[in-house]
Parts: structure tokens; sequence; C-alpha cells
């Protein structure tokens, strides 16, 4: 009995100290990274009701701003909040003879929430897991329209219907790699994957992807 209450007072007189160096490690860092993104399946499979024929864009630019705060010692709730540009075209049909392809810009905004876990803790090099959830809404596309002739524009004509979600939700996991110049500034690598919860287009039966890429830095206060 005189075992069993000399380790619980232990413990008590441990736990006190064990939590004020675990908050002495519990800080709040701000970061910023941009970067580039690949869509997968991210276009309309189908002709549509225009005869036009769709496919999937290239690289696109992406960047953010983040908070995160260590809860405990090793794990950080990280909010996002990140613009990105993603584009898909689409091949005129021959009954429009002037035009020859249209490239669709899309800009949206990402608002999204990751669960850093610190796996590997060094004094310069820190890294982590991250799953999260991402959400995204579109503000806004351009249409660029090129034609036979070898001119451009911009017009919008009533012939092209919107082929994208106006808003989605996902997973995403990511790995962040920091590399500490000093106890406050860092650089940090992340590549990550996004899953969409639903198809890009219902005409679209295949699963919606993003391989993202982004290069940062982040300020711990």
């Amino acid at each position: 009995m005189k075992t069993v209450i000399a380790i619980l007072l232990n413990l008590l007189l441990i736990l006190p100290v064990a939590r004020s160096q675990e908050s002495n490690k519990s800080r709040l860092a701000f970061g910023f990274n941009a970067g580039v993104a690949q869509n997968a399946n991210g276009y309309r499979f189908t002709t549509d009701n225009n005869g036009f024929n769709y496919y999937e864009g290239g690289l696109h630019f992406t960047s953010g701003f983040n908070l995160s705060y260590f809860v405990t010692e090793r794990f950080r709730p990280r909010f996002e909040f990140r613009y990105s540009e993603m584009k898909y075209g689409f091949n005129w049909s021959e009954i429009y003879s002037q035009f020859d392809y249209t490239e669709s810009k899309l800009n949206m905004i990402d608002l999204n929430l990751n669960f850093d876990y610190l796996v590997l803790g060094g004094k310069k090099f820190q890294l982590f897991l991250s799953p999260g959830i991402v959400t995204e809404f579109n503000t806004g596309k351009t249409n660029r329209n090129y034609l036979y002739d070898g001119t451009s524009n911009i017009r919008n004509f009533s012939v092209i219907t919107d082929q994208f979600p106006s808003s989605i939700a996902g997973a995403n996991f990511s790995v962040l790699a920091k590399y500490n110049l000093n106890e406050n500034f860092g650089f940090t690598l992340t590549p990550g994957y996004n899953y969409y919860f639903k198809n890009f287009v219902e005409s679209n039966d295949k699963s919606y992807t993003r391989t993202l890429l982004n290069f940062g830095i982040e300020y711990t206060f």
C-alpha cells in the first residue's frame, strides 16, 4: 500500500512538470507556401450537347497561407487559406469552323484543415505526417478561345457551358518537411495528394484527384 501511495505521489509531482515542459513547446506558427499541382480526371469525359470534346489541363499554380499551433509536443492542427488556378480544355465541334479550341481557367479558393503529427523532431530538421480535409470553391473563370487564323479572344459564347463543380470537398494527405534556420524561421517542402469525395462533373465516372508540391517558409512565434 505504501508503495502504491508513493507511486501516486511521484506521478502527481511529475505530471505538472511534464505539462509545463510540453506547454513550452506548444507554439504558434505562421506559414506561406507556393507551388504546382496536377489534376487527374478533372474534366468532362463525354462530348457535350454542342459537340465539344474535353481534355485535361496541365500543371497549375497554387499558393496559400497557414496558421498552426502545437496543442501537444507532437500534434498541431493547421488551418490553411489557399488560392489555386486550374485549367481544362475542349476542342470545338466542326460545326464552328473558325474555332480550334478553348482553354478554361478556373479561380479556386480553398479552406483546408490538416492535422500535423511530428514523427521526426530534430533541432534543425522536422518531419510531419499530415492528413486533413480540403474544401474548394470556384470564384471565377476565364475562357480563352483560339481560332484557326492564329488569333485568340476571351469572349464568353453561349455555346460554352460550365463543366466544373462550383464547390467540392475531399481528403488530403501530405508530408511536411521543415528545415529550421534558427529558432523562429524555417523552410518547408510539402508534397501532397487530394482525393475528392465526388467526381469533377456528373458525366465523369472516375475519381477526381490532385497531386501537389509546395515550397514555403514558416515563422514560429
